[in-house]
């Protein structure tokens, strides 16, 4: 009888010590993670159910631990990936400024090219009008100079009793007998005189 108490006893003892020691893992490790210190109370956690695995507050416990590490990597993660997809606007927004810069650069040199060839053609344009011009000047002047001397050449005419036609005439036949006196002067100038013949 004696040896059946012994035995009750030991057993209650055990039960008692194992439901202490499975709290006392318990509430470290939910100290140590109401604190923020995680590492730390995983660890206690783990050594708890290493010891106790089937205690229903630390499986919970471990549990909620896991779900919360899941949760917090998971916001990471998204954290991780706005800022990579932050990273991506930036970047594709300085491109896409780069483009405009340079598409601006490209307009204004285009712009300034067609500034100096329409200057260029102005200048052009001028310098011919300007040629233009004197060359109708000159006209006008050559024009106005012979203006000049017809009416003094027709009083000459006058005087003289010649009218306009017959004196074209009487030049045009000075002219033709000018151009025989030279023709005849050349066939002379051609033929060498033969000096073993006498002159006559």
């Amino acid at each position: 009888m004696k040896a059946v108490y012994i035995f009750i006893f030991f057993i209650v003892s055990t039960c008692i010590c194992y439901g202490q020691g499975a709290q006392s893992y318990f509430d470290a490790s939910a100290n140590h993670y109401v604190n923020g210190r995680a590492p730390q109370a995983k660890q206690m956690v783990n050594e708890g159910l290493v010891k106790f695995p089937n205690d229903a507050k630390l499986k919970a416990l471990a549990e909620k631990m896991k779900e919360e590490k899941q949760k917090e990597d998971q916001q990471k993660q998204e954290q991780k990936n706005k800022e990579q997809e932050k990273e991506q606007q930036q970047k594709e927004q300085q491109e896409k400024e780069q483009q405009q810069k340079e598409q601006q650069e490209k307009e204004q040199k285009e712009k300034e090219e067609q500034q100096k060839d329409q200057q260029s053609k102005e200048e052009k344009e001028k310098k011919d009008q300007q040629q233009q011009r004197q060359n109708q000047e000159q006209k006008e002047d050559e024009k106005k100079e012979q203006n000049k001397n017809t009416p003094q050449l027709s009083e000459k005419l006058q005087q003289m009793k010649i009218s306009e036609e017959k004196a074209k005439m009487i030049l045009e036949a000075m002219k033709n007998q000018e151009i025989q006196y030279l023709q005849q002067n050349k066939r002379k100038a051609t033929k060498p005189k033969d000096k073993t013949k006498p002159d006559w």
